[in-house]
């Protein structure tokens, strides 16, 4: 595996990062608010700085490592391919889960939101099915995948403004921003258009989005299966959403880094 200590990494920084978001939301936050508790602002504050600093690292150690030679399409793969149609399916069924939170978002923003997603889904599938057929796909169709993650940003953040600023909408944010980078990055990989031969940064990006991504919706669903209670963060963009497509960048990136890839 190529950058095998970057992705071993990763992995303990993954961890690191949902333990300590998990106990921010167990015993450092008022349910009912979504602020730090009382007293304990320096604490939890300190745990954010702590978890946004691993996930920097984690990025950056592509970086310090020997730069070897990648190609950014993906082999066959039926971990790859399963993975971009579940993200698919997410995100097809994610405006069927309403669009609350986003009462202030403009009318027109919130249809190109609702249109965007379920052709971006489609979008995932397609990619999804090409690889585990081991057809050659029309890369360019990508290109909606980064106008969804445009119009998600854009009416997430305006969402997000009517609402406390607490950390888990700071996680969101970073979550939207670093996948929506990523998938700039991987867009042009794909197409041909970069001239990197070994995608430093599309490496970079993706472990920094799924990391983020992480950060922002496992620790809910964690508190919620243990402790049976929901926060008063309700998160505008579907978790689950989040995770498989976390979940597609994660399988790409390890089919990418094969040593057995023909470059």
């Amino acid at each position: 595996m190529k950058h095998q200590r970057l992705f071993v990494f990763s992995a303990f920084s993954l961890i690191s990062v949902v333990i300590i978001r998990t106990i921010q939301l167990m015993f450092l936050t008022d349910n009912k608010t979504g602020f730090f508790i009382t007293g304990l602002e320096g604490i939890g504050t300190a745990l954010t700085v702590l978890a946004v600093l691993l996930i920097a690292l984690s990025g950056m150690m592509i970086f310090l490592s020997k730069k070897e030679k990648i190609d950014p399409v993906p082999t066959p793969s039926y971990l790859v391919g399963g993975s971009a149609i579940l993200a698919g399916v997410a995100h097809i069924i994610e405006p069927l889960l309403g669009t609350e939170g986003l009462i202030s978002v403009p009318q027109i923003l919130l249809t190109l939101r609702l249109l965007l997603l379920p052709i971006a889904g489609a979008v995932f599938i397609y990619f999804g099915l090409s690889i585990i057929l081991e057809k050659n796909p029309h890369f360019g169709l990508s290109v909606f995948l980064v106008l969804c993650l445009v119009i998600r940003l854009m009416t997430s953040f305006i969402g997000l403004t009517g609402m406390s600023n607490i950390s888990e909408n700071m996680f969101d944010v970073l979550m939207l921003v670093s996948t929506l980078i990523f998938i700039l990055f991987f867009s042009k990989a794909i197409c041909g258009l970069s001239r990197s031969t070994g995608y430093r940064r599309l490496i970079a990006v993706g472990v920094t989005a799924v990391l983020f991504t992480a950060a922002s919706s496992l620790p809910t669903i964690i508190v919620l299966v243990i402790m049976g209670v929901n926060l008063s963060h309700t998160p505008i963009d579907s978790p689950i959403t989040g995770i498989f497509t976390a979940l597609f960048i994660a399988c790409y990136l390890i089919n990418i880094c094969r040593k057995n890839k023909p470059v």
